[in-house]
């Protein structure tokens, strides 16, 4: 066969998948088919949603069906009426094998024409040459790859695995995750291994839900974007070189068996994608002052703040009489919890065995320091850390405490303690103030900065501008292009994302454009509080006479900022009116309609299992597995974040 024939064949199993796969009934000819993938007769087809199992010497394959077939449909029966009361009923069973043969026929026609293993082994292939083993979930009708879940898996699997590794999570890296176990959102126990399979599907889906989305919306990718994704194309090419392998094997080896340049490349293109559409999304959602109000008084503690003084106190878990004994101390030192002074005085007994560790290691680094001297600087820094301040949102404790903890009938000077298991250590929380409302002033804007040229610039960032010194030639030359752009959007409708969609264009400042690692897009700055931008800068915003919309140029020493005012108000409501967008696109997410070969994912994680275990036992893997990186946020760092 050769490639026109078999590309030629490869576009007719994704016609046929499709004529298979779509659910329901079609008409033609007026005549109903029936289109469903969930089909089960004797002789059976080897399709995802069938029973099959598959083995050789490298593999075994199992598909089982989830989904009990309809029942078969029963030909009309038709009643007369005549004299003698007499009933005629038409024979049924003929009725029942006609459309039968025809789907069994059609099934085996396509089977001897793509064979079992373009149903039962995936390919690796993205868009409308992946095969049916291929396809994983489908998202509003797009589909996933079996590669595309690989990518994910893999990063999260590595994102958990490297902050365990600084003690983050309780996770033996060097075990079966399949017999550890953490808590779901829900407060569930779970394994990691189903919690990383869970996570990797989850952010799949968000992913798909907003490129989906922005499809639809005729969303499209900036020149920049573009180049971006060719540059990480470039350097995965650049690291499987310098590794001394193919860039397929490069990918395989750190993304997943089933893992392509294809699917990176897709990844992202559907990650930079998604971020435009959520983009486009906020800046085009309005939230009223309604809105505002209502989600305020259904979540108030979120948006208060409140100072308190704590001592972590060992917890050590391993069995009743452990807990116990560790509960008994944490009360005796709450015991001791009188007022922040008392606190402060517990510091160097309580945190002795760290503060002596401390004490050793500032020695070591700097000779000149007396142990007096270290020491004092230790319990300095402890001191320090007994006091936090936290809203109901970022508060590290369960809804228990913190009802306790911001309630106004908790009394300033109340103690009650937390534990918490997974950290090992029970939090003994003094209450030092009331709570209050996160009332600081704030703004939100968009901005693109031009930052001026200079012959530095290719081996200089962004980020270093304001120390740098440029010619009056220079800043000229940047005043002018910063007039241009203004002038190109004031020839536009003047919307919010048209100037979005200029600052992903223009703008140098990567942290608040998708360019950069903060899951930004087209300029924005939210709740802003005072002093945190440079004085030209807040000066334009918090100007008592901005309104929604207005624009004009603003010189600091990183440049020329184009500015286009959003709003200046309380910091809760500025946070209310992000979590309310942020909502509203998250709800997309959840009514998006899934479907989930679970079969294929474990295809998938058991190849990744096996993939890994094999390279800890090569005596070469870590050469394989060096400097691996697609540097951006379509990982757990992101989930969630909307």
């Amino acid at each position: 066969m050769d490639e026109k024939d078999f590309n030629e064949n490869e576009e007719k199993a994704v016609d046929t998948d499709k004529e298979l796969t779509d659910s329901g009934l079609e008409e033609k000819n007026g005549i109903k088919f029936e289109t469903s993938d969930t089909w089960e007769f004797d002789a059976k087809a080897p399709t995802l949603d069938d029973n099959l199992i598959m083995e050789n010497e490298k593999f075994s394959i199992s598909f089982e069906s989830e989904t009990k077939p309809a029942a078969p449909q029963q030909a009309p029966r038709q009643n007369f009426d005549n004299q003698n009361n007499n009933q005629i009923v038409i024979n049924k069973e003929p009725l029942k094998f006609i459309p039968l043969a025809i789907f069994l026929a059609a099934v085996i026609a396509v089977v001897a024409v793509f064979g079992v293993r373009y149903y039962t082994v995936p390919n690796g292939k993205e868009g409308k040459y992946m095969n049916p083993a291929s396809v994983v979930a489908t998202v509003d009708g797009q589909k996933i790859s079996i590669g595309m879940y690989d990518y994910y898996y893999a990063s999260i699997v590595s994102y958990y695995e490297q902050y365990a590794s600084y003690g983050y999570y309780n996770l033996d890296t060097t075990k079966d995750y399949s017999k550890q176990y953490t808590t779901d959102d829900d407060g569930k126990k779970i394994s990691w291994q189903k919690f990383f399979e869970t996570e990797a599907l989850n952010e799949v889906e968000q992913i798909t839900t907003y490129y989906s989305k922005a499809l639809d919306e005729g969303v499209t990718l900036t020149s920049a974007q573009k180049k971006t994704i060719d540059k990480q194309i470039t350097s995965l090419k650049d690291s499987a070189s310098q590794n001394d392998v193919s860039l397929d094997q490069y990918i395989k080896a750190n993304f997943g068996a089933y893992c392509s340049e294809d699917t990176i490349r897709l990844m992202l293109e559907q990650y930079y994608l998604s971020a435009n559409y959520k983009g486009k999304f906020k800046s085009e959602t309005k939230v009223t002052n309604d809105d505002v109000d209502k989600y305020y008084n259904e979540h108030k503690n979120d948006y208060k703040k409140i100072e308190f003084y704590y001592i972590a106190s060992p917890y050590d878990a391993t069995d009743d009489a452990s807990k116990s004994k560790s509960i008994k101390n944490a009360e005796k030192t709450m015991a001791k919890m009188k007022d922040k002074k008392s606190v402060l005085a517990l510091v160097p007994e309580v945190y002795s065995s760290y503060i002596d560790s401390d004490v050793k290691s500032s020695m070591e680094s700097d000779s000149k320091l007396t142990e007096k001297k270290a020491r004092e600087e230790a319990v300095k820094s402890y001191e320090s850390n007994v006091v936090a301040t936290v809203t109901g949102s970022t508060s590290p404790f369960d809804d228990e405490m913190n009802t306790w903890l911001f309630s106004d009938d908790t009394k300033v000077g109340s103690k009650k303690y937390y534990v918490d298991e997974d950290a090992g250590y029970i939090y003994i929380v003094l209450k030092t103030s009331k709570a209050t409302v996160e009332d600081d002033e704030t703004y939100t804007v968009r901005h693109i900065l031009i930052t001026p040229e200079s012959d530095s610039d290719s081996s200089s960032s962004s980020s270093d501008s304001s120390t740098k010194k440029y010619t009056d030639e220079q800043w000229a030359a940047a005043k002018k292009k910063a007039e241009s752009v203004l002038e190109k959007f004031n020839k536009t409708d003047k919307s919010e994302y048209s100037f979005a969609k200029l600052a992903e264009e223009y703008s140098t400042d990567t942290a608040s454009t998708s360019s950069g690692s903060s899951d930004a897009f087209g300029g924005l700055y939210e709740s802003v509080t005072l002093g945190q931008m440079v004085p030209e800068f807040e000066k334009w915003a918090i100007d008592d006479s901005r309104k929604y919309g207005d624009t004009g140029i603003v010189k600091s020493d990183y440049g020329y900022h184009i500015m286009f005012f959003i709003n200046d108000c309380p910091e809760y409501e500025s946070k209310i009116i992000a979590q309310i967008k942020s909502d509203r696109l998250s709800n997309m997410v959840e009514k998006a309609k899934v479907k989930v070969h679970e079969n294929a994912i474990k295809k998938a994680v058991d190849k990744e299992k096996e993939a890994k275990e094999s390279a800890s036992e090569s005596t070469t893997s870590s050469s394989s597995s060096s400097g691996a990186t697609v540097s951006q946020s379509t990982t757990a760092a992101s989930s969630g974040n909307n």
